[in-house]
């Protein structure tokens, strides 16, 4: 009922305002959308985890990000990833404020903007740091209508443990829509279904939905995105129906960009 309300008032709104190719509307989901060639800009990713099924918890998981563009379609990246987990009376472990990876990202957009009624990119990512290695292919896809944006991300996920040999794998989707208010004003919603597996895909070990709203802010040199997630509904499912477990029952997440 919620839900619908919502989208009930974001179409009486709907007006004739252009979107921007390039603007960040969501802090979950990726567009179909690439840098111009010769562009560079700085994100600055900052993501909280919090409530576990027991005690005290919080993760914080920053990311600085390079983004340049070395054609119109495609874009490449260099992120440098750091790690905190505070953590009392439950049997998660505390970890101090470290840097723990760096990752590359390449992000290729297949055609011209609006040539199909879908737009989609290949994304590639592969993260190395300490005895683990990544490995995260990536499918974008968008549609523009009016004023609106709508986004699914389909996200896999292969984690290599080099020293004892461990594999984990994840599998996500994730999507929104956001309707732009005016050229600087952006609001939506985004949600996310989450899977944690062993090995490669071998056994279902858990999993989550989450959904949450989403505000951007834009201006000719700079944006700021948003957004809150609280899960739904997980398996096993514990407290709530709840899985405390593999996931959190919160998430933050903000990002900041800056054109250099």
């Amino acid at each position: 009922m919620k839900k619908s309300i919502f989208f009930a008032v974001i179409f009486v709104l709907l007006s004739q305002i252009t979107l921007q190719a390039d603007r960040r509307y969501f802090a979950r989901s990726y567009t179909s959308y690439t840098l111009p060639a010769g562009a560079l800009e700085l994100e600055i990713w900052n993501t909280g985890k919090l409530v576990k099924d027991d005690g005290y918890f919080y993760r914080w998981q920053p990311r600085v990000e390079f983004e340049y563009g070395i054609t119109d379609k495609f874009t490449t990246a260099i992120y440098f990833n750091f790690d905190e987990t505070r953590s009392k009376n439950n049997s998660y472990p505390s970890k101090s404020f470290s840097f723990v990876a760096t990752s590359f990202e390449l992000r290729y957009r297949l055609f011209e903007i609006g040539e199909y009624f879908i737009d989609p990119t290949l994304y590639g990512e592969i993260y190395f740091g300490g005895d683990k290695i990544k490995y995260e292919p990536k499918i974008f896809l968008t549609k523009r209508f009016q004023n609106f944006i709508g986004v699914m991300n389909i996200n896999s996920e292969v984690e290599k443990y080099v020293a004892d040999q461990k594999t984990e794998s994840k599998f996500e989707i994730t999507g929104g829509i956001a309707y732009e208010m005016n050229s600087n004003l952006s609001v939506g919603m985004e949600l996310r279904q989450h899977f944690n597996f062993s090995n490669i895909y071998e056994t279902k070990k858990n999993q989550a939905f989450f959904l949450g709203p989403t505000l951007n802010v834009q201006t000719e040199k700079f944006y700021f995105t948003i957004n809150f997630l609280t899960q739904i509904s997980g398996t096993p499912q514990g407290h709530k129906n709840l899985d405390l477990k593999g996931h959190e029952k919160f998430e933050v997440r903000t990002i900041l960009g800056i054109e250099l």
